[in-house]
């Protein structure tokens, strides 16, 4: 796995691009927001544990420093790639840096429709102006403004959902309640529990966080989030572990305690019960299936199509 740094080449910090991908190894980004949206063909992503297939129309969102990569289905597919630069952004949007988006369209693409289109349309718009001959930087930098409100305001509220195997997706919330304030409550606790896995953090102590009841945190963080307080560490901790299994060389005991996990063994089961495989496992796979492909791979796509395709977008809205 590898870091990928970001080449803006303009003060809006901002980047737009087409590709038909291929393949694309695992990585993540530090401090960049990844939006792909599939114009043609399908893809299949997989992010951390998860792994979706998405076809033409859907759109998927990449948050910092999740490891994720990109393989083709089909012969050929066109992506269209925004990315946006948290650290210069996060002026104008409070809390960016720590705001998880969320767009399921491969799951609830009809559900979704509405929201969908303008999405669609304001990534449109954005490859529009970063491709024209004079960059309007201005404009740019407001659309890319308008595309961070706007998912912000729409796509933001998730949950989590588990099945039976123990394999588990985040999904969007179709309820929205983002006036009530006791319904941003959970993601206070879930943003509290990522930044203090590290160190032994019990429900009790969030519970005298919040002035609440043990007995009543515990059912309303399992009916908010659909994960329990002990999956929620759990998975923090393991999510972490899968970074630094990809991209550092420490050993097993080491990755085990920085996480805070108590030994070994501990973190063997737990990361098992998510990844569906041991941490020494997980480590020999992307060895060995990663290791010598570094480069991403693209293939030509048809300009005219796409430009056609992105064109039914801007007249969506």
């Amino acid at each position: 796995m590898f870091r990928e740094n970001i080449g803006y080449k303009l003060r809006s910090r901002v980047k737009a691009s087409l590709e038909c991908t291929t393949y694309y190894p695992v990585h993540m980004h530090t401090s960049t927001i990844e939006i792909i949206c599939v114009l043609d063909g399908t893809v299949s992503i997989s992010e951390s544990a998860m792994s979706h297939k998405l076809s033409a129309g859907d759109v998927y969102i990449f948050n910092a420093k999740d490891p994720h990569k990109i393989i083709t289905v089909s012969e050929k597919n066109i992506i269209l790639t925004v990315q946006i630069d948290i650290d210069y952004y996060k002026r104008y949007l409070k809390r960016l840096d720590t705001t998880y988006f969320i767009c399921d369209s491969y799951i609830n693409k009809d559900q979704l429709a509405c929201e969908l289109r303008y999405l669609r349309f304001l990534l449109a718009q954005i490859h529009a102006e970063y491709r024209s001959i004079e960059i309007n930087e201005p404009h740019l930098e407001l659309l890319t403004r308008e595309l961070l409100g706007f998912l912000t305001e729409q796509f933001q509220y998730y949950t989590y959902s588990k099945s039976k195997e123990n394999s588990y997706d985040i999904v969007r919330r179709l309820e929205m309640k983002s006036e009530d304030p006791s319904y941003n409550r959970i993601y206070d606790i879930i943003d509290y529990i990522y930044e203090n896995f590290r160190r032994k953090i019990r429900l009790e102590d969030i519970a005298k966080r919040e002035f609440l009841s043990i007995y009543y945190l515990s059912r309303y963080i399992k009916k908010t989030c659909g994960l329990s307080f002990s999956e929620l560490v759990s998975i923090a901790r393991c999510e972490e572990a899968e970074r630094l299994l990809g991209s550092t060389n420490r050993t097993m005991d080491e990755i085990a305690l920085e996480v805070g996990f108590s030994n070994r063994k501990h973190f063997a089961v737990a990361f098992k019960n998510w990844f569906h495989m041991t941490p020494s496992e997980y480590r020999r796979s992307i060895s060995r299936k990663y290791g010598s492909l570094i480069n991403p791979k693209y293939d030509e796509y048809d300009e005219e199509y796409a430009k056609a395709i992105l064109e039914s977008y801007l007249n969506e809205v």
